[in-house]
């Protein structure tokens, strides 16, 4: 063997071993964090178990004495605490639930959370808010429109705690901080949207009629979408801009649209900005299904007469289902031989579906 070839196996040998070396001690590393997780698990499991029971026994007291027991606890049992009582909050009301508020603030998470409300990053205001909610601590609209306006999650949180605790001009507010920027809704924000405007949804059609076109097409959809599920609004509400909005190039912005007015064919606005005719005639499928499901909302003369000019040229099966459907027992004003393919056998599977059979409804 030269001494080239010896040099060469003997820094292979080197190498295997410098790896066995270090799969070793990872295993005994990986064991040995194994071991500690555990032990920390099963201490975590007993500290919890011990924190719960008092916890809840001085709830059960007619002056649980918070001061005296958070003083007593260790900074871990204290955190333990914490996480109790962001659970218990979530699900508790009543007399027991102001107890747990008073728990929170003698921890002093009402301080924290004011603190990293007003200094604190998009991550840490976010957890501000939510306890802020939790608590339900005072705190002024202007606060929460300042410290809140620079982020969508935070934006939403503080329209929740403007919606939770109530507050004079909850709905005006909320809705504008909701609607600053153009991307979609998280499902909190637009959660928060209806709640905000199911009553009464002026707020949300006078922001969204200002700032609409500077909307992505799901933001717009999402909010056509809360205004057709909100309770009606009054009658000089300005609901025409939504009437443009079949002009679209989007066959789902114009469905959405159609969604929105449901309910909307006494409103003076929507009758003087929607072509019916132009509308029912629409090239989309999902269009039409929206609008005949629309049409059948509004239950006067004209929509009825639209709806059965329409089953007598529907060729979608499934628009030809909301068409009949949204016409009921109307349906029977017309000839079967002057329904579409479609209609008729629309028809009949609507008949079926309600009586068994045709003869039946007849």
């Amino acid at each position: 063997m030269s001494s080239a070839s010896a040099v060469s196996f003997e820094i292979l040998i080197l190498i295997a071993s410098i790896i066995i070396i270090l799969l070793a001690l990872t295993a005994v590393l990986t064991i040995a964090q194994s071991v500690r997780c555990e032990r920390h698990d099963k201490q975590n499991k007993k500290v919890r178990s011990s924190v719960q029971e008092a916890l809840l026994e001085r709830m059960e007291a007619a002056n649980p004495d918070w001061e005296e027991w958070v003083e007593e606890l260790t900074t871990s049992e204290q955190r333990v605490a914490t996480e109790l009582l962001e659970e218990y909050l979530q699900r508790i009301q009543g007399r027991d639930r102001a107890a747990l508020q008073k728990l929170g603030c003698t921890l002093g998470i009402d301080e924290e959370a004011q603190h990293k409300l007003h200094n604190g990053n998009r991550f840490e205001r976010f957890w501000a808010l939510r306890w802020i909610l939790r608590l339900d601590i005072d705190i002024k609209i202007e606060v929460l429109q300042n410290t809140s306006k620079d982020y969508p999650e935070t934006r939403a949180a503080a329209a929740r705690v403007l919606y939770e605790q109530e507050q004079p001009d909850a709905a005006q507010a909320g809705t504008e901080l909701l609607l600053q920027g153009s991307e979609p809704l998280s499902v909190l924000g637009i959660d928060t949207l209806y709640q905000l405007n199911k009553l009464s949804p002026e707020p949300l059609i006078t922001s969204a009629k200002g700032s609409y076109d500077n909307w992505t097409e799901s933001r717009l959809i999402q909010v056509l979408q809360v205004i057709g599920e909100a309770g009606p609004s009054k009658p000089d509400a300005t609901l025409g801009w939504i009437g443009f909005l079949f002009l679209s190039e989007s066959p789902n912005v114009r469905a959405a649209a159609a969604q929105s007015l449901s309910g909307y064919g006494w409103h003076e606005d929507v009758r003087s900005a929607v072509d019916i005719e132009q509308i029912r005639a629409d090239e989309s499928p999902k269009v039409r299904r929206a609008v005949y499901r629309m049409l059948g909302t509004w239950d006067d003369k004209e929509s009825t007469d639209r709806l059965i000019s329409a089953i007598k040229t529907e060729a979608s099966p499934r628009a030809a289902i909301d068409a009949i459907v949204a016409l009921e027992g109307q349906v029977a004003q017309v000839p079967e031989s002057d329904l579409s393919t479609a209609s008729a056998a629309a028809e009949d599977w609507v008949l079926r579906s309600k009586y068994g059979n045709k003869e039946a409804a007849q």
